[in-house]
């Protein structure tokens, strides 16, 4: 697994997919801050498969990211592809109560 982190915004009908990979830290700021621009909805899924560790700074950018899209462009926002260990942290931090889990 790459350690350097990126992000990819693909589109499939009316869904934007958004691909993580790489550790969510403090160097992903400008590129989550940015995210949001290129996301238009209404149905954004963001995959988490290749990512690596996230941090507290990590989960702030995508608090900050998720909620910018729910509220501005009332996209309904799913994820996929959670580590074990992410999951708990998603659940502790409250990232679930803006988006699902996809089966």
């Amino acid at each position: 697994m790459e350690t350097d982190f990126r992000v990819v915004v693909t589109r499939e009908g009316l869904t934007d997919i958004v691909r993580f990979s790489g550790i969510i830290d403090s160097r992903a700021e400008n590129a989550l801050r940015e995210l949001a621009d290129g996301v238009n909805g209404p149905n954004v899924r963001c995959d988490f498969s290749d990512s690596g560790r996230i941090n507290s700074m990590g989960i702030a950018f995508l608090l900050r990211f998720m909620k910018q899209i729910r509220d501005d462009k009332s996209a309904r926002i799913t994820i996929r592809g959670l580590s074990q260990v992410n999951t708990i942290l998603f659940k502790m931090t409250g990232i679930f109560l803006l988006a699902t889990v996809e089966q």
